[in-house]
């Protein structure tokens, strides 16, 4: 059984050992990499449990350059064989699992082959859901064995880089020896995808990646150790400003040159550690207290995928031995509404609250300029992928225009009310909406608004992350339902745990949710297959992405064709359409997100670079970072 590394500190096996405490604000909710990858795809389980798994490929940070993970070279171009397209990979040798077995073409096959199996008439990867399909896109039509050290695709059409070099290529690996008796296990009950999701592995799983689960106290803390078998440990990769990129690992003996080597100056030499023993993760209720471990040198930094709020950041100015760094998001928050259930499956509904939001006004005269308002599915941050011309409802009017428009929208679809929303006294400091009655009598507020059908609408459930987790998003929440209720649209802002959000969000048995808000990190920036897999169809099942059950078959014609594109500039044009579906149809509205904003201590941490796309905690758990202390 593994022990934790502070356990072998006291008992005086090792020397002192290098440690480093990062806090976190939510606890993992798995330890299970099929559940991790799948229904439970949260931020920070991939914090802590992110540095176990590898894939074949990868894009490297800071410039996302596609460079051989696992993989030994590039794979082979695609030849066609009896009507199958067909490309193998070569495995690098001398590459052993935690446990010091050598990992090999079995262990590649075996992971796909549990993705490929039918369950429930549905692959497995689908039955799993959350980002297990892309991995096994439905043109993948076997994984092969061909020697130990040489596996071959096959699919039944020519893929594109989304179902190829961004797809299959970028699946992690598990162990055969560990996981085969309890996959098969899990194909003789009921349910095989949720009795495979519900195995709780124990401290002797295998793990292949440069970081290992040694103890988890649930509420308190997690703790991963340095995998001393991690094959990469002293690589060097050293990236180039003419784009290519260099690899050499002694241990190995493996040496690795792609897109022309050596051109340009260099831009980053990064040699692999892990350089830290063990990585402690406590768990903290809010930022308050989180910056004060911070400021007492309890924590060497913290993680949060919102970054540091503007309050916390004056905070930690004028502390010694802190540093704060600002990136770029990739990312964004947003609203969704629930498109199955009545009145958000109307566009015109969607629209009109979409209308009433006023990302400029919270923005400059709520939190004065510490957000940025978002429009697109795609972030501005990314100009090769972002479109910025879409439609945007309701951007630049004021907000006398915002109610005006959005009564129009709902009026021309159908919706009554007893009492008619209508502005008064515009522009001036008495600016207020009244009701109108039939009549053409006015009272003092709109009532009774009604569906097309004639039914009043139900009272609607806003959820939100709650203020001590995000006081952003809470903002927000309170003033879509206050811009709502305006109208005499029932919207309840309901601000509450990120978990208990998720928990109904992803319900087992379907999503259990009207609107709510919340966020997402957007993986790989060098292609934004998200697009693809949070709106296209087939992931509007209870553990998919697709969360808002948007089933547009125009989107989902184009999304495929993006994942086929075989460069990408047959995939942009791409891009840009889907982002004006989006825009057009409002599954989401995307509000904004701010520069990420990071704290650390310098005299206890040190890292490799601190410009990225995202801030630290997008690439976190980094086998470059070193302790200081």
């Amino acid at each position: 059984m593994r022990k934790s590394l502070a356990f072998l500190v006291l008992c005086g096996f090792i020397g002192v050992a290098q440690v480093l405490n990062i806090g976190i604000f939510e606890d993992l909710t798995t330890k299970n990499i099929w559940a991790q990858i799948g229904p439970d795809a949260t931020v920070w389980n991939t914090y802590v449990l992110g540095g176990q798994y590898s894939p074949l490929y990868l894009s490297v940070p800071p410039t996302w350059t596609w460079l051989p993970g696992l993989a030994d070279g590039f794979p082979t171009p695609f030849v066609e064989e009896n009507g199958s397209w067909v490309a193998t990979v070569k495995v690098r040798k001398g590459i052993t699992w935690s446990d010091g077995t050598p990992f090999t073409a079995d262990d590649v096959v075996f992971t796909f082959n549990v993705l490929l199996t039918e369950v429930g008439g549905m692959r497995m990867a689908l039955a799993l859901g959350g980002n297990w399909p892309s991995y096994c896109p439905d043109s993948l039509a076997a994984v092969e064995k061909i020697d130990d050290y040489t596996v071959k695709f096959v699919y039944s059409a020519e893929p594109g880089l989304g179902e190829w070099t961004f797809g299959a290529l970028a699946c992690p690996i598990v162990q055969k020896a560990y996981w085969e008796p309890k996959f098969l296990a899990a194909l003789e009950t009921e349910d095989p995808a949720g009795s495979l999701l519900a195995v709780v592995p124990g401290d002797d799983e295998p793990i292949i990646g440069g970081y290992d689960l040694a103890r988890w106290e649930p509420g308190a803390f997690a703790q991963v150790n340095k995998n001393p078998a991690y094959f990469a440990t002293g690589e060097r990769l050293v990236l180039y400003e003419g784009g290519g990129a260099t690899i050499e690992n002694p241990r190995l003996g493996y040496q690795f040159t792609a897109y022309g080597g050596a051109t340009g100056s260099v831009l980053y030499d990064l040699v692999e550690g892990p350089y830290v023993d063990s990585i402690i993760y406590p768990i903290y209720l809010n930022q308050d207290a989180a910056v004060l471990a911070l400021q007492k040198g309890e924590i060497a930094m913290f993680l949060n995928p919102l970054g540091l709020s503007k309050g916390f950041e004056d905070r930690l100015k004028g502390t010694p031995g802190v540093q704060i760094i600002a990136n770029p998001p990739w990312g964004f928050r947003y609203l969704a509404f629930n498109m199955r259930r009545e009145p958000m499956n109307y566009k015109a509904f969607r629209v009109a609250v979409a209308t009433l939001i006023d990302r400029e006004f919270v923005a400059e005269s709520v939190f004065q300029g510490i957000i940025t308002p978002m429009y697109s599915a795609v972030p501005e941050f990314n100009p090769f992928w972002y479109n910025p011309d879409i439609v945007v409802y309701g951007k630049g009017l004021s907000h006398a225009e915002r109610v005006a428009e959005a009564v129009r929208i709902l009026k021309e679809a159908g919706f009554s009310w007893d009492a008619e929303p209508k502005v008064v006294n515009a522009g001036t400091r008495n600016e207020m909406v009244v009701g109108v009655l039939p009549d053409g009598t006015e009272v003092p507020a709109p009532k009774g608004f009604k569906l097309p059908d004639g039914r009043y609408c139900p009272e609607l459930e806003l959820l939100a992350p709650s203020a001590g987790y995000d006081p952003l998003r809470a903002t927000f929440a309170i003033y879509i339902e206050q811009w709502c209720r305006e109208l005499a649209i029932p919207v309840k802002a309901n601000l509450t745990g990120f978990n208990v959000i998720v928990n109904k969000v992803w319900a087992p048995e379907g999503f259990e949710f009207d609107m709510y808000i919340l966020g997402w990190s957007l993986g790989n920036p060098a292609f934004p297959d998200y697009l693809y897999y949070f709106w296209h169809s087939s992931q509007d099942v209870p553990d998919g992405f697709n969360t808002p059950g948007y089933r547009n078959p125009q989107y989902d014609a184009v999304a495929e064709a993006f994942l086929k594109a075989k460069s990408v500039a047959e995939a942009r044009p791409l891009v840009f359409k889907l982002q004006e579906m989006l825009a057009e149809d409002v599954p989401y509205v995307i509000l904004f997100d701010t520069p990420i904003k990071e704290a650390f201590r310098v005299d206890e941490i040190a890292f490799p670079y601190t410009e990225v796309l995202g801030g630290i905690q997008f690439v976190w758990p980094l086998t470059t970072v070193k302790a200081l202390k």
